[in-house]
């Protein structure tokens, strides 16, 4: 792999793309939905956002992804940090929840930030959905280091 790093909107975009844009991408590479911001209020903010999102399902990005799911917990970015309401707890998020997701052949594959290769890594998942990939991601032995 060539550039297993976080990018930001800087990185990446014009340097005359709004701010605000520009803050809607970066939101959505931490992990912020679109609703979070810019439901009904910002379409530049949700312009950003979506390309972004756009570049995160062809597997262009590394993003911040939620592991903190359950039928009584979900997180969600506040303050710099991931919350949750369900259990009171934060400070949840992990470096591993930094991943990139993309077509491999017929398979799914999720890595994590500074993924080498199959042989140096431990910090990837296949599967034979987007989904099952990000979920066998969760369960690697990356997650209990």
């Amino acid at each position: 792999m060539t550039d297993n790093k976080m990018k930001f909107a800087q990185d990446i975009l014009s340097e005359w793309t709004s701010g605000v844009a520009m803050g809607g991408f970066n939101a959505r590479v931490l992990g912020h939905t679109c609703d979070d911001h810019y439901r009904h209020r910002d379409f530049k903010g949700a312009a950003g956002w979506s390309l972004a999102d756009d570049m995160v399902r062809k597997g262009k990005l590394f993003y911040v992804h939620n592991f903190h799911t359950s039928d009584r917990c979900h997180a969600f970015p506040y303050g710099g940090t991931w919350v949750c309401n369900g259990c009171n707890r934060s400070r949840l998020d992990e470096p591993w929840w930094t991943i990139k997701v993309f077509k491999d052949g017929d398979a799914w594959c999720c890595i994590g930030e500074g993924f080498d290769d199959l042989q140096a890594s431990d910090n990837y998942a296949f599967g034979s959905t987007r989904n099952e990939a990000i979920s066998n991601y969760g369960e690697g032995p990356h997650v209990l280091q």
